[in-house]
């Protein structure tokens, strides 16, 4: 059965990102966490208005994630896209980023961006890759490297 993907709301919605969160920073390399998750109570004040986060659901648990924030009025920023390592190879993680990218044209962004490490996530930069995304001057900083900087534009 292939996932749903659906927007991150309410209570429940916001618990099971967390938990995808929590997940996806320890399948991370060390060197390329955040170093923290965000608690729900920040989660629900974060992903509002120009911001979303999605959740990928199979079977009626969580198995993937992405959100959405803005970068600035005109552009904005793609995170956290994870798939729980059993659930990948079911298109999960192409139906966020497209679910992200619906979300990002609606709310009025004329570019989204994201920052990926190519050669050791390299299975997401082909996705970025095949979905339009371009390599791009850093946009902002990072606290990896090296990172790869990609864009999208959306009109």
């Amino acid at each position: 059965m292939a996932a749903m993907v659906r927007r991150a709301q309410g209570d429940r919605d916001f618990r099971l990102l967390h938990r995808i969160f929590v997940d996806y920073e320890a399948a991370l390399p060390r060197d390329l966490r955040h170093g923290s998750v965000p608690e729900i109570t920040e989660l629900r004040h974060t992903f509002v208005g120009r911001n979303a986060a999605f959740l990928a659901i199979r079977d009626g648990d969580a198995i993937g994630c992405v959100g959405v924030t803005a970068l600035d009025a005109e552009s904005a920023l793609l995170l956290r896209l994870f798939v729980a390592p059993q659930s990948r190879g079911l298109g999960a993680a192409r139906a966020l980023v497209l679910a992200a990218i619906a979300f990002a044209r609606e709310a009025g962004y004329r570019r989204i961006v994201l920052d990926t490490e190519k050669a050791r996530l390299n299975a997401a930069y082909a996705l970025y890759r095949s979905l339009g995304f371009a390599e791009c001057e850093p946009w902002g900083a990072v606290t990896y490297a090296p990172p790869t900087f990609m864009e999208l534009f959306l009109d």
